[in-house]
């Protein structure tokens, strides 16, 4: 007997015992009859959903005819909005965006108790406030800085691997505490750890939170071994009376749990470094394909880092986060555009505050509600060449232009969604150009050892994550010396 059958066997009497367990329990009331409703699988409901949700709704809005229309995710029902009525009541009103993490990842609501996403929130709030990034400013910098040191004169490295790494370290400065930041280990096993959870939200895990698959398995051993190690944290600051100002501290002094503290901790560095690396990855795929932009980008950096030497003698940078924001806008552009031409799948929130109405169509309290954020990225009315990268969409006269139209780039959220980590991660992707651009002449080849002449297809197929190129890419760096 294969392994697949056997597999399907026993996972058979489990679907059973779902479907007549829960098969016709809906969440919340049903909305409006005239939204049209994608054919549910009984229990599962929209299977594909589970398997391509870009491309799911893709489909299921050509099904539409480009109208609001529904379709279920387990007992849950999902209300597509479409056009400008859709989009202004999705980012205008008060929908849950941890909703939609939560419909996505139903552990949550078990593992960690309601009330503890408000101390996420003001946490997270603390972690990238003005003064905090300030105060941190000279050690992040440091932190890349260090990094790319570690790189040596020359070599070559996987492109989004090499970015992760960076971003995790200065990330997990900010989120968790310096005793991991500043050891290269505990960054090795962490990124581990990290890895394995990640790995282990899948569409099975939805499906059935409870059965214990390998990448299952792999998570819950990967989750023990992160609260040793900040157990192990906690118990030498205790032991020695050391305090830091740190998110660790922070939560210590609240007198939460080692189990609370350990998943409010996760919770932010996943935040922090969800989709930052792979975006800051795919800034510098576009700029390899786009030699105009590259160049432009390189000379902004350079001259940013040559004007903070200009009195030292020192190759160590002395940069602050206040300069590099504030003298980068090409930069700037560019990560924009890569946002936009990146962020076409969708959004998910949780309709809490009661019914609403959109186009005389009801949205009932408890629904979730999407929106792809194709319909504006893509929009040519807002954006002269949707298909191209052209960071000039998001120069001062571009950007004044569309402003009439109310919302057209969600890239960081937008209206009432703002991601609270948008200065953070932004600083943080700059601050790695700057440097990497200041220290190294790059260029990016091609599976086939090519020089990059155009960027790979992005793959769509996870909610809420950038992904990785499929073909292997290498990123190759020397040493620049100064004219």
């Amino acid at each position: 007997m294969t392994t697949p059958l056997i597999a399907s066997l026993v996972a058979l009497p489990a679907i059973v015992f779902l479907c007549f367990r829960h098969g016709t329990n809906n969440h919340g009331s049903l909305p409006s009859s005239d939204i049209p409703r994608v054919p549910p699988i009984w229990y599962i409901g929209s299977a594909s959903f589970f398997i391509d949700p870009s491309q799911f709704v893709k489909d299921s809005m050509r099904w539409a005819k480009d109208s609001i229309f529904s379709f279920r995710v387990l007992r849950n029902t999902v209300i597509v909005l479409r056009g400008s009525s859709g989009k202004d009541a999705f980012f205008s009103r008060g929908l849950d965006f941890m909703g939609g993490y939560r419909l996505l990842n139903p552990e949550l609501d078990s593992i960690l108790k309601i009330e503890a996403f408000g101390d996420f929130r003001t946490l997270m709030a603390k972690s990238i406030a003005t003064d905090t990034l300030e105060r941190l400013s000279p050690l992040l910098i440091e932190d890349a800085w260090q990094a790319l040191e570690k790189w040596g004169d020359h070599g070559a490295k996987d492109p989004f691997t090499s970015m992760h790494e960076i971003v995790f370290i200065l990330s997990t400065r900010m989120t968790i505490c310096r005793e991991f930041s500043e050891d290269p280990k505990k960054i090795q096993a962490l990124i581990s750890i990290f890895k394995r959870i990640e790995a282990g939200f899948t569409h099975t895990s939805i499906l059935f939170p409870w059965f214990p698959t390998p990448v299952r398995v792999k998570k819950l051993v990967a989750g023990i071994q992160l609260y040793r190690m900040i157990s192990a944290v906690v118990a030498s600051r205790r032991k020695n009376d050391r305090r830091e100002d740190d998110p660790l501290q922070a939560l210590m002094d609240k007198g939460l749990s080692i189990t609370e503290t350990t998943m409010l901790l996760a919770m932010m560095l996943f935040a922090a470094i969800g989709n930052t690396g792979i975006v800051l990855t795919w800034t510098l795929l576009q700029l390899e394909a786009n030699p105009e932009w590259k160049e432009l980008v390189q000379n902004e950096a350079r001259q940013l880092y040559e004007d903070s030497q200009a009195f030292v003698d020192t190759a160590k940078p002395l940069l602050t986060i206040a300069s590099i924001e504030k003298e980068t806008p090409v930069i700037d552009r560019c990560i924009s555009e890569t946002l936009r031409i990146l962020f076409k799948g969708p959004f998910i929130r949780q309709n809490i505050e009661g019914d609403i109405f959109v186009d005389q169509k009801r949205i009932p309290q408890g629904a979730y509600v999407l929106f792809p954020t194709g319909d504006v990225h893509d929009d040519a009315r807002f954006y002269s060449t949707p298909e191209k990268f052209n960071p000039e969409h998001f120069s001062t006269d571009a950007i004044d232009e569309r402003r009439q139209h109310g919302i057209t780039f969600v890239g960081w959220g937008a209206g009432r969604h703002v991601c609270p980590g948008k200065r953070a991660a932004h600083a943080t992707m700059k601050i790695v150009l700057v440097l990497l651009l200041s220290k190294f002449n790059i260029r990016a080849l091609d599976e086939r050892g090519k020089p990059l002449r155009t960027v790979p297809e992005h793959p769509e197929k996870k909610l809420f994550k950038v992904s990785p190129a499929k073909e292997a890419l290498t990123l190759c760096y020397e040493t620049r010396h100064s004219d």
